[in-house]
């Protein structure tokens, strides 16, 4: 079982041609400040401040994406609702050195297992996956806590990872990271040479953070093989299958949904209803397992019995779902843009 999500953004300013306009400063020495990364978070929709720390970016319409201003070295800030904010005076606070943590617990584990950890259930399990690396992966910090079986990540610095098989060079903005693990009994367990035994089991996992996309190599974004391979990754994905059920097309495109083992019919378990550029899905029940039309199976497990669902596909009350199965295994690897289009 695990939690995949990712989500928050915002945006700035300007009503009359849909356009947000903006400069951005160091908050200490009020210099303008260049090459900020503005973008509305999980879209590939973003740009950058010139020189003397002017931006304008378009809004994007058909999001709930927080819109996102960040730099490396400083306090990133987020917007849910840009078109009303003045963004002319952008102050980015630098980012103090904080002291270690001191824990009671030790750390019993070393940082190549931890990485191992992270990177599966950060990246991915599928074959995706295996043409994904992560840029900067030392700079991200890793602790288990033995006594609570958690263990968790953190970044001081946006998360850089290489998608050669889908084309996408994508920015991850980490804010929460946690693996969820119970003991085993090695009561019974013979230990032969150097083999260490293992002694957690990993029971779920979650993460959350803002993502940026942008072409990893602009010659090969109109390139045959990467439309097929984003085509491909989208008709699997979270995004499409929750956008799907709102828009009522589940069914329609090949999907099954199944209740105690058993296929039951979508409208009598899921209804969808439009909500201002939302959709809200009430549930009959709190998990259901899931058959697309390529036979994956996924399962989902909920909190509370509604949730809300971007126009894209994207769940903006993640913290009510989990998500076992194929989805599950996709994680930042399978992601694509909220405002990818199929074609």
């Amino acid at each position: 079982m695990t939690f995949k999500f990712l989500l928050f953004l915002i945006l700035p300013l300007s009503l009359s041609a849909q356009q947000i306009k903006g400069t951005v400063y160091d908050a200490v020495t009020h210099e303008a400040l260049e090459s900020v990364n503005v973008y509305f978070s999980g879209t590939s929709k973003g740009t950058i401040t010139d020189f003397d720390g002017n931006f304008e970016i378009p809004y994007y319409v058909n999001t709930q994406s927080t819109f996102t201003i960040s730099l490396l070295g400083y306090v990133s800030q987020s917007f849910k609702d840009p078109l009303h904010t003045d963004f002319s005076n952008i102050r980015l606070q630098p980012k103090v050195g904080e002291l270690p943590a001191v824990f009671l617990n030790p750390d019993p584990w070393s940082r190549e297992k931890k990485e191992k950890y992270f990177v599966k259930q950060f990246l991915g399990t599928t074959l995706i996956a295996k043409q994904c690396s992560i840029l900067n992966l030392d700079k991200i910090k890793m602790r288990f806590n033995p006594s609570t079986g958690k263990m968790i990540a953190f970044a001081q610095e946006p998360i850089r990872i290489e998608n050669r098989d889908l084309n996408y060079l994508v920015t991850y903005d980490l804010t929460d990271f946690e693996i969820t693990f119970e003991s085993i009994s090695l009561e019974n367990v013979q230990i032969m040479g150097d083999f260490e035994a293992p002694t957690h089991r990993m029971v779920s996992s979650f993460f959350v953070g803002s993502a940026f996309f942008k072409e990893l190599d602009e010659s090969k974004a109109n390139k045959g093989w990467v439309k097929r391979h984003r085509r491909r990754a989208y008709k699997v994905s979270e995004v499409r299958l929750f956008k799907l059920m709102a828009s009522g097309e589940f069914e329609k495109e090949g999907y099954k949904l199944f209740f105690k083992r058993k296929k039951v019919d979508f409208d009598n378990h899921i209804r969808s209803r439009k909500h201002g550029n939302s959709y809200i899905l009430d549930f009959r029940e709190s998990q259901y397992d899931i058959m697309d039309s390529k036979n994956f199976q996924s399962a989902i497990y909920l909190e509370e019995p509604k949730l809300i669902v971007s126009e894209p596909g994207n769940v903006i009350n993640y913290h009510v779902l989990k998500i076992g199965g194929f989805i599950s295994y996709l994680k930042v690897s399978g992601m694509l843009p909220l405002d990818y289009e199929l074609k």
